[in-house]
C-alpha cells in the first residue's frame, strides 16, 4: 500500500472514530439504579452536599451504603471582618447538621479552608482529600464538575482530581452540576426522595434571604426527570478517575 493511501485510509478511519465518538455522546444520558457502595462526597461548601445530589444520598441511606462527606471551605463567607465570619461559619455548621439527620449520612469532615479563597490552597486541599481518599477507601466519589463557574468548585474538582490520581482510585467518579449546568451522561431518580431533598435544603436558612436554592434547584430537578420520564432527577457526568483528571486538566490550561 502506498504512503498516500495510508494516510488516506488513517484520515478516512480517525473521522469516523471521531463523528462515532460524537454521535454517541449525544445520546441521551440513561437513568441508573444505585448500588450499595461506600460514597464520598466532597463538597466545597455547607450546601454543597444537599443541593446538587442530596437526592442521590438519601437513596444511599435507605440502601444502608456508607456515606461520608468533606466540606472543603469554612463556608463563612467573604466578608473580612474575623466576628461577622465566624457567627456565619458557626451559623452555617449548625443547618448542615440539621440537613444532615434528614439526608442521613454517616460522618463528615470540615476542612475550613477560607471560602471564596479556595484556589490560594490547592496543594494542601490536595493533601488532605489524600488523606480522606485514602482513610475512607471510598467505591464512589461525588464531586464537583470541572468546568463549574464558582473558583471554589474549580479549585475543589482540580484537587480532587489530584488526589484520587495520587491514590490510585479504581472507582467510578460522580460529577455533580451546581452553579453550571452539565452534559450528564446518568440520572438518578429521587422521586421518592424529593421531599425530603427539598427539606434539607431548605435548613440552609441563611442562604435563602436574597435566592430561593429550593424552588431553583428543585425545578432543575423537575427539568432534569422530564428526560427520563420521572417526576424528579439528579444529573451527573459518571466516568473513571483517569478520565477526570483529563478533564479536571482543562482548568490549567485556560488562556
Amino acid at each position: 500500500m502506498s504512503r498516500f493511501a495510508d494516510r488516506l485510509r488513517r484520515t478516512v478511519a480517525r473521522r469516523f472514530l471521531v463523528a462515532l465518538r460524537r454521535a454517541t455522546h449525544r445520546l441521551p444520558a440513561r437513568l441508573r439504579a444505585l448500588q450499595k457502595e461506600r460514597v464520598l462526597v466532597i463538597a466545597p461548601h455547607l450546601d454543597d452536599e444537599a443541593i446538587p445530589c442530596g437526592g442521590t444520598l438519601l437513596l444511599h441511606a435507605g440502601l444502608g451504603s456508607d456515606a461520608h462527606v468533606v466540606f472543603t471551605t469554612d463556608s463563612a463567607g467573604v466578608s473580612d471582618e474575623p466576628t461577622a465570619r465566624q457567627a456565619l461559619r458557626d451559623l452555617r455548621r449548625r443547618e448542615a447538621a440539621a440537613a444532615k439527620r434528614i439526608l442521613g449520612y454517616g460522618s463528615d469532615e470540615m476542612y475550613d479552608f477560607p471560602d471564596g479563597r479556595l484556589v490560594r490552597h490547592e496543594d494542601a486541599l490536595r493533601q488532605r482529600l489524600v488523606g480522606s481518599v485514602r482513610t475512607f477507601a471510598p467505591t464512589q466519589i461525588l464531586c464537583p464538575f470541572p468546568a463549574d463557574s464558582h473558583a471554589d468548585h474549580q479549585a475543589t474538582a482540580l484537587a480532587t482530581a489530584h488526589a484520587v490520581a495520587a491514590v490510585g482510585f479504581s472507582g467510578e467518579i460522580w460529577a455533580y452540576e451546581v452553579w453550571t449546568t452539565l452534559w450528564p451522561n446518568v440520572g438518578v431518580d429521587i422521586s421518592s426522595v424529593a421531599a425530603d431533598k427539598q427539606r434539607a435544603i431548605a435548613c440552609y436558612a441563611s442562604q435563602l434571604d436574597d435566592r430561593d436554592y429550593v424552588a431553583a434547584v428543585m425545578g432543575l430537578n423537575r427539568y432534569r426527570g422530564l428526560q427520563h420520564r420521572v417526576e424528579f432527577a439528579e444529573a451527573y457526568y459518571v466516568c473513571s478517575a483517569r478520565e477526570f483528571g483529563a478533564l479536571a486538566a482543562n482548568l490549567d490550561r485556560i488562556p
